[in-house]
């Protein structure tokens, strides 16, 4: 008879089973912040998808409409006293400088509304802060002695 009985409440094995729990815990965590980082990166995407056909989309149409508003302004500066020749150049130029502004804009809140996106894991964080104390309270008990019996 050659068994070695160990005491469940030894040192030795409540430090393998602290080992145990923490590598399985750093298991979980690492899976949990993978998770979490591919929604909030899935969010980015799916929504720099929607700034980027929204864009195209009105792009086209704008486009549309600039030439037809160029036609307008040109047509009215010549009625208004200006050469043909001025207004060809002016009419565009002007409406060229009311999109130049309204894009400007547009960029600038699609930018703001882009980097309100945080792509810290808080779950995860939180779950490392818990594990963090509880490993601390698991060696804190681990030093404490063996109640008698």
């Amino acid at each position: 008879m050659n068994e070695t009985y160990e005491n469940p409440n030894s040192l030795g094995t409540l430090l393998r089973e602290l080992r145990s729990d923490t590598m399985t815990l750093l298991r979980q965590e690492v899976a949990l912040a993978k998770a979490e980082l591919s929604q909030k990166t899935s969010r980015i995407a799916r929504d720099a998808v929607q700034i980027a056909v929204g864009g195209l989309v009105a792009y086209a149409g704008l486009i549309v409409l600039l030439f037809g508003l160029g036609s307008l302004l040109t047509v009215g500066l010549t009625r208004a006293g200006l050469s043909v020749a001025t207004s060809m150049w002016l009419a565009p130029s002007l409406i060229g400088v009311v999109v130049i502004t309204i894009g400007w804009a547009m960029l600038g809140k699609a930018k703001k509304a882009l980097s309100s996106h945080d792509l810290v894991p808080e779950e995860t964080i939180q779950s490392l802060r818990e594990n963090k104390q509880w490993a601390e309270t698991k060696l804190k008990h681990s030093h404490e002695p063996e109640p008698a019996l």
